[in-house]
């Protein structure tokens, strides 16, 4: 118990070190709905800008980022992984195995939206460091490299899975 209670401490200053930011919010990132088979065999890609130079890499802490999805079980818990390409490595994470990175309960018509932690956009998008003071490392941020990224949504108890793409760019493209 004081294991979780010190992870939701930790999730709890992070979150609040992501809010105070002097960085200006950029609009929120919908990261499209994530619908349960039978979808297109391909879905489409979203193409989203991230960046990877200081203070502007810092503005996706501001920024709101969430999955959402239909065709789950009501009350069901969805859970949203990204795959993580060979020869990329994600801190903490077993070399190819995907990466969660947000969860959450659909309601009562199978329906759920799903956010992305700040920790998670620090540990997983930035790859960084959060220092035993609880401070985000600056300096050991290194964004994951632009391409195509595949997520997967699956509810835990009927094993749907729905499929998005989403390619990060560089800024100005």
């Amino acid at each position: 118990m004081k294991k979780f209670s010190g992870f939701i401490f930790l999730v709890m200053i992070v979150s609040l070190l992501g809010a105070c930011q002097s960085a200006t919010p950029s609009k929120d990132w919908t990261v499209g709905s994530l619908p349960v088979p039978p979808a297109s065999p391909e879905p489409q890609t979203l193409k989203v800008t991230l960046p990877t130079k200081l203070p502007a890499m810092l503005s996706i802490l501001r920024t709101r980022i969430y999955f959402s999805g239909e065709g789950y079980q009501p009350s069901e818990m969805v859970v949203v992984e990204m795959d993580v390409p060979p020869g990329l490595e994600i801190p903490a994470v077993k070399r190819g195995e995907p990466v969660g990175v947000a969860f959450a309960h659909a309601d009562g018509k199978g329906n759920f939206t799903a956010d992305v932690s700040t920790l998670t956009k620090i540990q997983t998008f930035l790859r960084g460091e959060i220092l035993p003071t609880l401070a985000l490392d600056i300096k050991s941020l290194k964004p994951i490299p632009h391409g195509v990224y595949t997520f997967r949504s699956t509810g835990v108890e009927s094993g749907r899975v729905g499929i998005s793409r989403i390619e990060f760019v560089p800024p100005g493209k």
